[in-house]
C-alpha cells in the first residue's frame, strides 16, 4: 500500500542502527542504537501484561531507574490471563507453550519488580488531575534529576492530551516512543499532535499496529507506533527509509493476522 503524500510528514529519517527491545510481537518497539546509550532512564506511561521492552532496556542500559506507570497492573490480571489460557488448553483452543508462557511471563513480572531500580506506580497519567490515583507528567518529569531518559506511552488514546507536556519538557527527553491510537477519529488531532512534536523531535521509526485494519473509506492506519528522537542529538537527518515494514526488525503486533506492509511516495 502506498500511503496517501498528504502523510509524508510521517516519514522517517534512516538511522544507522536500529535496535528492538521487546518481544517479536505486540509489546516491541524499534530505537536508535546510538541514542539508546545515551538513556539512563526509562519511564513507561501504560504497561498491562507486558514488560519484555523494559526488561531489555535494563539488559542493555546500566540503568539509573525504571518508572512504570499503570493503575490497571496488578496480580489479578496477570492470573487472569494464565486462567484464560488453562481453559483454551483444556478445550483444544490453544498450544502448550501459550499456556506455559503466560506462566513464565508472570513469573518475569514478579522478578522485575523485586530489582532496586524498578518503580512500579499505579497511577494514571493525565494532564489535569481529577482523582487521588491521578498524575501529571509535569509532576513526573519536575522529580527526575535527569536530561538522559527514554519515555515510552501506550495509553489508549490519553496520548494526545500529554503532548503539550511533552514539549515543555523536551529537553529532558533523548527518545520517545508513542502508540496513537483511534486515528481515523482523530485525524485532525493526531495531525496536530505530531506536527507539534516534530518541532522538537524527528521521527526515526513508525510501525502500523495490525490489531485493526485500515477500511477501504480510510487513508491512514487507525494504530500507529512512532519511535523519535530529541532534535539537539539526532544526528541522522540525511536519508529517509520509506518501505515497512524492516525485515528481521519489524514483526506482526498479533502474528496470527495479515501483516502490514506499506511505502511513504518519493
Amino acid at each position: 500500500m502506498i500511503i496517501n503524500s498528504k502523510y509524508n510528514f510521517l516519514k522517517p529519517f534512516k538511522v544507522k542502527k536500529l535496535v528492538r527491545l521487546g518481544r517479536n510481537f505486540d509489546g516491541g518497539y524499534l530505537v536508535c542504537g546510538d541514542t539508546l546509550q545515551n538513556c539512563e532512564n526509562l519511564i513507561t506511561l501504560g504497561v498491562g501484561d507486558d514488560l519484555s521492552f523494559e526488561r531489555d532496556f535494563e539488559k542493555k542500559i546500566n540503568s539509573k531507574t525504571i518508572q512504570l506507570y499503570d493503575y490497571t497492573v496488578n496480580n489479578g490480571l496477570f492470573l487472569k490471563i494464565i486462567l484464560k489460557y488453562f481453559r483454551r488448553l483444556i478445550t483444544f483452543r490453544t498450544r502448550v507453550n501459550n499456556f506455559t508462557y503466560s506462566i513464565r511471563n508472570y513469573i518475569n513480572y514478579l522478578k522485575f519488580l523485586k530489582k532496586k531500580n524498578v518503580i512500579l506506580r499505579k497511577f494514571r497519567v493525565v494532564k489535569n488531575k481529577k482523582y487521588y490515583n491521578d498524575v501529571s507528567l509535569k509532576s513526573i518529569f519536575k522529580k527526575i534529576n535527569s536530561n538522559n531518559n527514554l519515555l515510552k506511552m501506550d495509553i489508549e488514546g490519553g496520548e494526545y492530551q500529554l503532548v503539550e507536556d511533552i514539549i515543555i519538557y523536551n529537553l529532558k527527553i533523548k527518545m520517545l516512543i508513542v502508540e496513537f491510537h483511534h486515528i481515523n477519529k482523530n485525524k485532525k488531532l493526531f495531525t496536530e499532535s505530531i506536527k507539534k512534536l516534530k518541532k522538537k523531535f524527528d521521527i526515526i521509526h513508525i510501525h502500523a499496529n495490525n490489531y485493526k485494519f485500515k477500511k477501504n473509506s480510510e487513508d491512514i492506519f487507525d494504530s500507529l507506533e512512532i519511535t523519535m528522537v530529541n532534535k539537539k542529538i539526532n544526528k541522522y537527518r540525511k536519508n529517509f527509509r520509506e518501505n515497512f515494514p524492516i525485515k528481521n526488525l519489524d514483526f506482526e503486533c498479533f502474528p496470527d493476522r495479515k501483516k502490514i506492509v506499506f511505502s511513504f511516495k518519493n
